[in-house]
């Protein structure tokens, strides 16, 4: 039997066209977006854009200013510290739920994934290397079958990586495959709570991962600064 195509909605058709540009860096945080300005360039009417907009501006990538345009956000420390409580809450709790359903080929996949991220960031392929540490994350996370936890997680990931920047912290990425091994490790020796603790207590905790997310925003936001600066030269 074939497979059936998903056929996207205008609304849906522009919300992944404004993510791209953001993850291309057209949008920038702390730039606004012309509602007028991009529907004429997508020759569409001002309600699908709106209806896009509406749920960037759930999802927290947006900030809608009632007659003076819509605020593309950043990210604060403190957003990034309630991110990182709040995924590593969900992905425990799948875990210690799903944790009979990991099966030794599981396992033997989120090694494969984790060996092609270690040659992901000698090779400085780093797209490549956060696109495998989602899959890592999936091969558990789509395990459950609570629609509503799965549909709040990838959102927040993506608010957390997406953003344009050339800045990597290649000492970060390494010890985030090492605590995909100490991961691994549980699974194998049928350990649901330490899986667990080394999501909440380690890989998704700020406080252990505090000194590379504070030195990266630093860097990120130099960065964007950056970006906005040369384009801002560019224009004149």
């Amino acid at each position: 039997m074939s497979q059936k195509l998903k056929v996207l909605s205008l609304s849906e058709q522009v919300y992944q066209y404004l993510r791209e540009q953001m993850n291309r860096g057209v949008f920038l945080p702390g730039s606004t977006i012309n509602i007028g300005k991009i529907a004429e360039q997508l020759g569409i009417s001002k309600t699908p854009l709106r209806d896009a907009l509406i749920l960037l501006e759930l999802e927290g990538f947006v900030t809608i200013l009632p007659r003076r345009g819509v605020r593309v956000n950043g990210l604060t420390l403190t957003d990034v510290k309630n991110a990182y409580e709040l995924v590593g809450a969900l992905e425990a709790s799948i875990v210690k739920n799903c944790f009979d359903m990991i099966t030794p080929a599981h396992i033997e996949k989120m090694e494969a994934l984790n060996e092609k991220m270690l040659r992901e960031i000698e090779e400085n392929n780093f797209e490549c290397f956060f696109q495998s540490n989602l899959e890592f994350h999936n091969v558990y996370v789509g395990l459950s079958d609570n629609a509503l936890i799965k549909k709040t997680i990838l959102p927040v990931k993506q608010h957390l990586y997406d953003f344009p920047t050339k800045i990597y912290i290649r000492e970060w990425e390494r010890r985030n495959c090492r605590e995909h091994v100490d991961f691994i490790n549980c699974l194998k020796n049928g350990d649901p709570e330490g899986a667990a603790s080394v999501l909440v207590d380690v890989h998704w905790s700020y406080a252990a991962q505090e000194d590379y997310i504070v030195k990266f925003h630093a860097m990120k936001t130099r960065d964007i600064v950056n970006q906005k600066a040369s384009r801002n030269n560019q224009h004149r």
